[in-house]
């Protein structure tokens, strides 16, 4: 966002961050399908059973592939009815639909990375994943340097480096399972079609796709009456995500790692570990996000001016008036992540979907309802509460789950 914004203009900055809306929801159902999966591989993994978790790779991938390229054939075909859907102003709709054109073409990457990515974190090899992810992280900088500043590629070659990035971070862990994970080479046998296998693996993909869906197309929703408020809003609004994005990392990671952790032990029938390791990891995510909120509200001005420049007085204003709001509100969502991580390793995915549809109604209304008013502040106080909301309905899930399995 620093390069497009620095080397081709605002207008396109804009439009990258408004293509990022879109862009999220339709990769928010590639993670959630392999979140759900990943569940599925680390029951297997826990029980030590690799011929079932050789199969259940087996069957994720063909359900994965297959909605995968329904995603990429109906972006293409309805990408203006969503634009003008969420009020794209109309400077910024040839842009979005180059960056959004090339997504789409190149999202079967996606889904190859983050099915390959939920494998490794179910084994627990999340030092791998790391070095990984650091090394696309390098080669998506060197791309969007080279294809935008170098090149002028403008919009597409910030959207190719993202597509580039997956090519490489797919294959780096394609490379790592062959090689260092023979047990996992599925086999003619494993190719089996197993009825009960596919409609629990299609239960478990779907449910979380569609919680990961849901909190996106609600900020969609939210980056529609941003869009209607003007320019600097949707300036503004783009800065504070990719800030936001940032520090939101660190809780979606806890939750994932909570949730593998809870799946093996849970499939080892290790209760004891199960109740230890929760404990720990909410402990662990609230203070990290206490920490980041608090590093953030005072260095917020300084995270805006990498992205917006100093002489866009009142975009800055507007973008310093979402943060610090949201920096009272971020260690709610990290308690949050604690309690989705839970209940997506024991299984109950529903009861993370609940909460989490719960949280994006209320945030949803509550943003229409005071846009108009406070600007992008409603869009933070709609958030605030929205977790709010969420981690009540949590507790209680939480604590009927609790008795029941002894935890």
């Amino acid at each position: 966002m620093m390069i497009v914004g620095r080397y081709v203009g605002d207008a396109a900055f804009s439009a990258v961050g408004v293509s990022g809306s879109v862009m999220n929801l339709f990769i928010a159902i590639i993670i959630g399908l392999c979140v759900g999966f990943s569940i599925l591989y680390a029951n297997a993994y826990g029980a030590q059973d690799y011929e079932k978790l050789r199969k259940t790779i087996y069957t994720t991938a063909v359900i994965g592939i297959s909605i995968t390229l329904i995603l990429s054939i109906a972006g293409f075909i309805f990408l203006k009815d969503i634009l003008n859907a969420i009020q794209t102003p109309d400077n910024l709709i040839h842009e979005c639909e180059i960056y959004l054109r090339v997504i789409f073409a190149g999202m079967i990457f996606c889904l190859m990375y983050n099915l390959l990515a939920s494998i490794l974190q179910a084994l627990g090899r999340t030092n791998v994943m790391l070095y990984i992810i650091v090394t696309a992280m390098f080669f998506n900088l060197f791309f969007n340097y080279f294809l935008v500043a170098v090149l002028r590629l403008e919009v597409m070659g910030a959207a190719l480096a993202t597509v580039l990035s997956q090519v490489i971070s797919a294959f780096l862990c394609l490379f790592y399972i062959l090689k260092y994970l023979p047990k996992l080479k599925i086999g003619k046998a494993d190719m089996s079609r197993d009825r009960k296998l596919s409609v629990t693996a299609f239960q478990f993909g779907i449910t979380s796709a569609l919680q990961q869906s849901s909190l996106f197309f609600g900020k969609l929703m939210v980056q529609r009456a941003i869009n209607a408020l003007g320019s600097d809003a949707v300036m503004a609004y783009t800065a504070d995500i990719c800030i936001e994005q940032l520090l939101l990392a660190f809780g979606d990671s806890g939750a994932a790692a909570i949730a593998v952790f809870v799946a093996q032990n849970y499939g080892h029938n290790e209760m004891g570990r199960v109740k230890d390791g929760l404990k720990k990891g909410i402990k662990l995510m609230v203070i990290t996000g206490v920490m980041l909120s608090v590093m953030l509200y005072f260095t917020k001005p300084w995270f805006i001016s990498l992205l917006i420049s100093v002489e866009k007085l009142q975009v800055t204003a507007i973008a310093l008036s979402y943060l610090s709001i949201m920096c009272i509100f971020y260690p709610l969502s990290f308690a949050t992540n604690s309690f989705q991580g839970f209940f997506r390793g024991i299984g109950m995915i529903q009861l993370a979907f609940g909460a989490t549809l719960t949280q994006i109604i209320i945030r949803i209304i509550l943003t229409y309802r005071f846009t108009d008013l406070l600007q992008l502040r409603a869009v933070a106080i709609a958030t605030g509460i929205g977790w709010i909301a969420m981690i009540s309905i949590q507790i209680v899930y939480f604590n009927k789950a609790r008795r029941r399995l002894q935890v």
